[in-house]
């Protein structure tokens, strides 16, 4: 039998120069891994850390996936000190290795850990609450791509092979429909119909790529605005975060997944799909950040294709919610009953709307500069 997990004072003592644990809390950072803010001594004084446990039950290939975040945070920092850009220790993740040399510690268990320098005074925001805001953060996943643009081979490791394969997610959702294991289908008719009836986007972008309209990069895979921290003074976009599913991809997918949760001010769970509105003034800021750091980096393709990538990706995210609900809630952490059907109706209605407005949203990005 499988002993209990170690205790996370234990593991933080498993990361270089971590000596005395001076405290250990939980730290809400997402919806998959289990993570801590760490004070602890070292031989520089007491220093802050961010300890998290690795889910492997989502993230099955731990050491590919942590040499993929070692490689690109270090190119990512070298960078920006070739640039002397200010302030370039918040504005990358860095990695702590384990005493081992290694970038993440196996425990006897068999669980995974990783520790980073904790960023300090900073914060992550959930929902978009301004344009500026949201205009901070497409100019800081633009930069975040155009800096990882000149990585050098080998290509990453695909983590999760088919993470934005639209038309196996579509598959997946087949299957949770007809399995039907925690009875919930026949409540949600109206939403699988939906579904069923836009399936011509499950194929969109994989078709592009398969043209050759639009090239492979290495993308964030997940860039939605609670992965951006903000300065906690000026509200700047600071540096991108959760780096599980960098990996190669498409900017399409990368834009898609901002607009997704950067061009509405309800929250992605929001209970009353009738308050999801599309703001087209922050779609605009998105698409000015956005392009203004990726001016050297997009194809004309791709530029012409960003307003595919926000109703297929949002299309995306609904299936993958919808399945996660009929298969009973058990891949993305869940606080309240019918949390992912509440997250599920706020994909579909932003995704009404995004296809009602795409001749405004198309004009926005051919006149955005």
């Amino acid at each position: 039998m499988q002993s209990e997990p170690p205790v996370p004072a234990l593991m933080a003592r498993r990361f270089q120069n971590v000596d005395d644990v001076v405290l250990v809390e939980p730290f809400r950072a997402g919806h998959i891994n289990d993570s801590y803010r760490v004070e602890a001594g070292t031989p520089a004084g007491t220093r802050v850390f961010l300890l998290q446990r690795i889910n492997t039950a989502i993230f099955t290939r731990p050491v590919e996936l942590m040499e993929n975040i070692q490689r690109s945070t270090a190119h990512i920092a070298a960078r920006l000190r070739a640039a002397r850009a200010p302030d370039a220790d918040r504005k990358c993740l860095r990695v702590i290795p384990a005493r081992t040399g290694d970038p993440a510690y196996r425990a006897p268990n068999g669980s995974w850990w990783r520790m980073y320098a904790f960023i300090e005074n900073s914060r992550c925001r959930l929902a978009a609450d301004s344009a500026a805001l949201v205009e901070f953060a497409g100019a800081a996943f633009g930069e975040f791509l155009s800096l990882l643009s000149d990585l050098p081979p080998p290509r990453l490791h695909e983590v999760i092979p088919g993470f934005h394969d639209t038309r196996q997610r579509l598959a997946a959702l087949e299957t949770a429909v007809s399995r039907n294991v925690a009875g919930r289908a026949g409540a949600v008719a109206d939403e699988i119909r939906f579904l069923r009836s836009r399936s011509r986007l499950a194929g969109a972008l994989a078709d592009l790529r398969q043209r050759g309209a639009v090239s492979e990069r290495v993308a964030h895979n997940d860039a939605k605005i609670s992965n951006v921290l903000v300065d906690a003074q000026t509200g700047e976009a600071l540096c991108v975060v959760d780096l599980d599913t960098l990996m190669p991809g498409l900017v399409l997918s990368d834009f898609g997944d901002m607009v997704r949760s950067m061009t509405c001010m309800a929250a992605e769970d929001e209970p009353d799909a009738s308050r999801v509105k599309l703001r087209l003034d922050f779609f605009e800021s998105l698409a000015r950040g956005f392009l203004r750091t990726t001016r050297d980096l997009l194809s004309p393709a791709e530029r012409v294709h960003l307003v595919d990538g926000g109703q297929v990706i949002t299309y995306e995210q609904a299936v993958r919610f919808l399945t996660d609900y009929l298969n009973g809630d058990t891949y993305y952490r869940t606080t309240r009953p019918d949390q992912n059907l509440d997250r599920t109706r706020t994909q579909i209605r932003l995704l009404e709307e995004l296809l009602s407005h795409e001749q405004e949203l198309r004009r926005i990005v051919e006149c955005a500069h």
